[in-house]
């Protein structure tokens, strides 16, 4: 069977057969779409823009201690100001979501209310102050609540503005606030840290003084310097003793006691009188006898000088006087015989002498006895410089003592002064970290205390109220008119659809065309219908049921204009104002 072709006729055929197919569903579902548009409770948004403002001082010259952005601050900020507690509070206290809250549990309700709040950020092109790279940056935000009562919507809105503003506020001081605390105690902690390393470095350089690394130029000096002063020294001891043995010298041939005359002869003092008393006194002794008035005579003078001097006889002078006497002898001997008188002389005298140095060698010294100074001028000169040089050697000798200990002490130095300079630079570079550490984080504490004085003054970055909450005159939800746009396009594709459904399941023939693709020959005679009685009273029947729709369409629709959009006679007055100016304007041209 060959397939049919449909025109336009055919196409205003089928639709005139099947309208009532067609209108049916879209009568109804139009209906249910205008039901739902104008049944449907309205929603206000109430709104409100909050300015992110730039920081009153410039940022080269005070750093703020807040430098997250602004977009990452607000979502910190929407969720502590989100939060199932804040929110629970603004229900109560605005007593929203009754009937909600009768039905479902409080998490539930909260959750509808995060719904309804929107946030939306506002951003501009930049240029990014670190890196200088062009960027967008959130310069605004606006905040939005829904709900079906305006005034509420408005006032809710208010309430979650002094939320984010108040704790914005609030992060940024504790932010600052905790920054500048913890830089304080970090700080208090270096300071300590570096007075003990302080402490430390001065008790090491107290207890290593002189071995200290930037001393070991100095211990060279020192030791430079003080061993030319030990060869200067021992200079001065050399030069000491060539004059002390010249001085020795000198003395031995100066008399201690000076002499004088009287009547033209030269008094000899205690002393030399008893040193030429007891030489004559060997000598008498040789010729006479010990009982001899002479001998006696001399023997008492010389107890009463030496009584007087306090002295003894010298045993070294006597042995001198001894070998000189053993000397004459020999010589004597050689030209006498043993009883010459000479020789008797001599043996006499060197008998006396031996008793005589005996006697010195083993009697004691006087308790008593006291050396005569000696007042010769000269002797006393030389004497004196003699002590005197002595003195002086023997402050050079302790003075170069001193000297070599000081050598000593230097060398110690020096040879210590590695593993000193070692520990000592440890000491040093732990100092040196630290105390750089400190004056870091002490500039960092300060710029954090000029931050804090920022955010507590509000100079710095603050959000600022440009747009209060505003009261909702229209409704944002629903779009009705978008509702029965939509509704009357599905309800136009629901009739359409009907159509070709009862049309492909109907298998009558209707018109010449269909007979004439089934019969292969076209219709001899078509018979028109011919209408009847009740043809006619159907036909008005319909025209009543459609005048009857028109009607009450009608009304409906006035009646959704006045309720749900616009008063009808502000709307009346708004198209007189507009004929007005139309005419006048056609007028006009």
């Amino acid at each position: 069977m060959e397939q049919t072709q449909y025109g336009l006729q055919d196409y205003v055929a089928i639709l005139m057969r099947r309208r009532w197919q067609f209108l049916l569903p879209v009568l109804v579902l139009f209906v249910i779409a205008s039901l739902v548009a104008f049944l449907w409770p309205p929603t206000y948004q109430s709104s409100s823009t909050i300015l992110i403002e730039e920081p009153d001082v410039p940022r080269d010259l005070v750093s703020s201690t807040v430098t997250s952005y602004a977009d990452q601050r607000l979502q910190v900020i929407t969720q502590r100001v989100m939060t199932t507690q804040n929110l629970i509070g603004i229900i109560n206290k605005f007593e929203l979501y009754a009937k909600e809250r009768e039905r479902s549990p409080i998490n539930l309700v909260v959750q509808d209310m995060r719904g309804e709040i929107k946030l939306d950020l506002v951003s501009a092109d930049v240029v990014d102050p670190r890196s200088g790279r062009p960027t967008q940056a959130t310069i605004a935000f606006t905040l939005s609540f829904l709900d079906r009562q305006p005034a509420t919507a408005q006032r809710v809105l208010n309430e979650l503005v002094s939320l984010y503003l108040s704790e914005n506020l609030r992060t940024r001081r504790e932010q600052a606030a905790e920054t500048t605390e913890f830089l304080t105690s970090e700080t208090a902690k270096l300071e300590a840290l570096v007075n003990r390393l302080e402490s430390a470095l001065a008790e090491f350089k107290r207890e290593n003084s002189g071995s200290l690394p930037e001393q070991s130029a100095l211990n060279l000096q020192l030791m430079d310097r003080t061993e030319r002063e030990m060869l200067e020294i021992r200079r001065q001891i050399q030069s000491l003793d060539e004059r002390q043995i010249y001085l020795e010298a000198e003395l031995a041939q100066i008399s201690p006691y000076d002499s004088y005359l009287i009547d033209g002869r030269r008094v000899l003092s205690p002393s030399e009188r008893l040193r030429a008393l007891q030489t004559e006194f060997v000598s008498l002794q040789g010729i006479y006898g010990p009982k001899h008035p002479d001998v006696v005579k001399l023997s008492r003078e010389i107890e009463a000088l030496k009584l007087e001097t306090g002295a003894r006889a010298d045993p070294a002078e006597l042995a001198l006087q001894l070998d000189a006497m053993q000397t004459d002898l020999a010589v004597a001997r050689e030209k006498y015989s043993d009883d010459h008188p000479d020789v008797v002389r001599l043996q006499r005298q060197i008998a006396a002498t031996r008793v005589a140095l005996a006697a010195a060698q083993s009697a004691p010294p006087p308790a008593d006895a006291v050396e005569a100074k000696p007042d010769n001028p000269a002797y006393i000169r030389l004497k004196a410089q003699l002590q005197a040089g002595k003195s002086d050697r023997r402050a050079l000798e302790s003075q170069q003592a001193s000297l070599a200990a000081k050598v000593k002490d230097i060398e110690r130095r020096i040879l210590d002064a590695p593993q000193i300079e070692q520990a000592y630079r440890l000491l040093q570079r732990d100092y040196e970290s630290a105390l750089a550490n400190y004056r870091e984080v002490r500039a960092k504490e300060t710029a954090a205390e000029l931050g804090q004085a920022l955010e507590t003054e509000r100079k710095s970055e603050r959000f600022s109220l440009i747009e209060p909450p505003d009261l909702p005159v229209e409704p944002v939800q629903p779009n009705r008119w978008a509702i029965l746009v939509l509704g009357f396009v599905f309800s136009v594709a629901a009739g359409v659809g009907c159509i070709a459904l009862f049309e492909t399941l109907d298998q009558s023939i209707y018109g010449a065309k269909q007979l004439a693709v089934l019969t292969g020959a076209p219709p001899l005679v078509i018979v028109p219908h011919i209408k009847n009685r009740f043809d006619t009273m159907h036909s008005w029947g319909r025209i009543a049921l459609s005048a009857t729709g028109t009607v009450v369409l009608v009304a409906g629709g006035l009646y959704v204009v006045q309720e749900y959009v616009m008063p009808l006679d502000v709307l009346w007055s708004i198209a007189e104002r507009r004929f007005a100016d139309y005419v006048g304007r056609f007028s006009g041209a």
